[in-house]
């Protein structure tokens, strides 16, 4: 018996190795001739000689030519001689420590990642080598599949079988992008140290080989920490690996970053050019955009453009010199991006886009989007009661700004002056789910941690961009449907043919509460904390956010704000617009005390007038918005003593008229750390309601909304 079992065991190993033996042959027998073509005009020249690029063109909305893309978009190709050996080797051990052993592809790598893979359920690192990702870079398109991942591997062994790892590496250098629009490692070291790649240092070169896996996380002008991390990690690795002695290591971990600040651009490069060029990489591939002589027709309206940018060059509508901004401004029908400034100053191709990479807490401006459209949603109108009384669960207690509660007050009131504790109980009512999920219709990539009442508030995990923001009002001014975003229309291979288009829209509500939340939001407007927004002429709704300085010991003892938004729409256009200080420039003496009802307002004015050709003056009095405040306020309190019998405490009084005074004089941002006590994060102890208590609301530390309007 034994002995029959263990024919059987030969014959199947027999079997199984002649079936691998034939897979084998025929898979290299195909390898062979599918990278013969591929590779056919390399032969008998260099590979870096032959790889050329076609141009591609990039034309606004109205058929003129905006910019002109190919493959040497700030790139300057160096022999990799001319490249440090230290600075080669900084880029194998960050990137493929095994360059050196494998023929292109590298099995124990392989095996490695499938074993983390098993162990921790999720891709916990890659297995493509060096000689892999050059290949897809110059001969693969970016798809995510199993065929192209076998055409890699294929590409990369025959590749390595017919040109040195010099070859390689030379190719991969002179390809990779590093941020800041350095396409290469010459051009990389001309943008970040204003010195040829001969020149770098070993501090340098390993800082460079870290921005390799995400440039833009990396940038050390926008994330100086974050990049110094990652430069470390790449020396210590190449200590590890023999590649420098332990002193040149600690010689290199020791220097500071040192940057070139004279980083020149192109006039025609803007924000918006760099958005184009990214969105029509994602559609179709970095390849094709750089090298495939396309045609890509963009939604930008130049002009409405260069009105943007001209606003962002009037100093007297920022508070300082550091404080910065971004806007965009869609067409409300189409989703079409017509204007996009992700900065007051364009410093660098494809540097950080405050527009569309922003991720900051919306405060206030989140409201309609969690709470008010979930609530019209589900039957509510803009003048059904909601109740603006103190509100707490568990340790989460909601304050409004001025300290006070007005009461029993309409959606409208509470839309109208932006009313916290109104909002919280509203969202706890119709159910957290229900804004999540609104939420989530209408663009904002949302966590689980998300799904809470500081949603209400906009107290997000990851925070939003200007462009996602300014999507979902524009839902509000299109009947209710989403359009995501685009600033593409079409795209054209070099025969005509379209190979991309935009995206088309979806109904994420019912027409008639869009009808509901454009009503309340042009109450916002014409008398409300967003009256500065109102423009003579134009029915515009919107509404204001503002978000308090984080409770760290940094600001401890300081009362101010770390970003101020509005987001409104008229009947064509939306627009969003953020203000604030980067993060790395805020401290002590560099904050804001603008809120979302002030400059960002006059912003969104001022932008919004000039794309529709109107005059940026306001449109109301902000005297006359101040007494309509205090009026509903009274009223609200004598609604109080009607219904109670008895009468209570009246709102504190706030110092808004000396503040819009002050705003009006333009007066500079803070420059000394401003007296006074801590805002404490806590709220004061008190009992909840039992209709008020949920049966289960997930924990989150409570977000303070400093919304806007009423405070110094």
């Amino acid at each position: 018996m034994a002995r029959e079992w263990r024919k059987a065991l030969i014959r199947a190993a027999i079997i199984s190795s002649l079936v691998f033996i034939f897979l084998a042959l025929n898979i290299s027998i195909w390898g062979y001739f599918y990278a013969n073509n591929v590779f056919s005009t390399l032969s008998g020249i260099s590979p870096v000689a032959a790889l050329f690029d076609q141009t591609s063109f990039i034309y606004g909305n109205n058929g003129t030519l905006l910019k002109v893309i190919h493959g040497e978009i700030n790139r300057i190709p160096v022999p990799v001689e001319k490249i440090p050996k230290h600075v080669q080797q900084a880029f194998v051990a960050i990137e493929d420590e095994r360059f050196y052993k494998h023929h292109g592809v590298d099995p124990k790598a392989i095996i490695r990642a499938l074993y983390n893979y098993s162990k921790e359920g999720r891709i916990t690192e890659g297995a493509s080598t060096i000689t892999q990702q050059t290949m897809k870079l110059y001969f693969l398109t970016p798809e995510q599949s199993l065929w192209r991942k076998i055409k890699e591997a294929v590409l990369a062994v025959e590749f390595e079988r017919r040109y040195s790892k010099d070859t390689v590496l030379e190719l991969y250098l002179n390809r990779a992008y590093f941020g800041e629009g350095a396409y290469g490692i010459q051009a990389a070291a001309k943008v970040y140290f204003n010195k040829d790649s001969a020149q770098l240092t070993v501090a340098e070169g390993t800082l460079l080989a870290a921005l390799i896996q995400a440039p833009s996380s990396y940038d050390p002008y926008i994330n100086p920490a974050f990049a110094t991390q990652r430069r470390n990690i790449v020396i210590e690795k190449m200590i590890a690996q023999g590649f420098i002695t332990t002193e040149q290591g600690d010689e290199a971990l020791k220097a500071p970053i040192s940057l070139n600040d004279g980083r020149e651009i192109e006039s025609n490069d803007s924000y918006f050019t760099d958005y184009i060029i990214d969105e029509a990489i994602s559609a179709v591939g970095e390849e094709k955009v750089l090298k495939g002589g396309l045609k890509i027709y963009s939604t930008m309206d130049p002009e409405i453009q260069h009105k943007a940018e001209k606003v962002f060059e009037q100093s007297d509508l920022f508070p300082s010199a550091k404080v910065e901004a971004a806007a965009a401004l869609l067409e409300n029908g189409t989703g079409e991006i017509k204007a996009l400034v992700g900065g007051r100053k364009y410093v660098a191709r494809h540097g950080f886009n405050r527009a569309t990479q922003l991720a900051r807490q919306p405060g206030s401006a989140f409201k309609p989007v969690a709470v008010y459209v979930p609530a019209f949603e589900a039957g509510y109108g803009p003048d059904s009661i909601v109740s603006d009384t103190p509100f707490k669960v568990g340790n989460y207690e909601p304050k409004n700004s001025d300290e006070g509660f007005y009461g029993q007050i309409s959606i409208r009131t509470a839309v109208q002056w932006s009313r916290n504790v109104a909002a919280v109980r509203l969202l706890n009512q119709i159910g957290i789910d229900k804004g999540y999920e609104m939420a989530g219709k209408l663009g904002f990539n949302l966590t689980d941690d998300d799904r809470c009442l500081p949603l209400a508030l906009g107290g997000l995990t990851r925070g939003v961009s200007p462009l996602q923001m300014a999507g979902a009002y524009a839902a509000f001014a299109n009947q209710g449907v989403y359009i995501k975003p685009h600033a593409i229309k079409y795209i054209q291979d070099p025969e005509g043919k379209i190979i991309y288009s935009h995206p088309e829209g979806t109904a994420v509500m019912k027409a008639s509460t869009a009808n509901a939340i454009r009503d309340v939001l042009r109450t916002a407007v014409e008398s409300g904390t967003g009256c500065r927004a109102g423009i003579r002429g134009a029915e515009v709704a919107g509404k204001t956010g503002t978000t308090e300085l984080p409770d760290t010991p940094v600001f401890k003892g300081l009362s101010g704000n770390k970003d101020a938004w509005f987001v409104g729409f008229t009947p064509r256009y939306t627009a969003a617009v953020w203000m604030g200080y980067d993060e790395k420039d805020m401290d002590r003496y560099h904050y804001l005390t603008s809120y979302g009802g002030n400059q960002p307002a006059d912003i969104f004015r001022t932008i919004m007038a000039g794309a529709m050709g109107l005059s940026a003056e306001p449109a109301v009095r902000l005297q006359d918005v101040q007494a309509q405040e205090d009026e509903q306020k009274q009223e609200a309190l004598n609604k109080q003593v009607d219904t109670q019998g008895k009468e209570k405490q009246e709102p504190k009084k706030d110092d808004q008229q000396e503040q819009i005074k002050e705003q009006e004089e333009k007066t500079p941002e803070n420059t000394e750390t401003p007296k006074g006590d801590e805002k404490k994060q806590e709220t004061p102890k008190g009992e909840v309601q039992e209709q008020d208590k949920p049966e289960e609301v997930p924990a989150k530390p409570p977000i303070r909304e400093n919304n806007e309007e009423h405070k110094n």
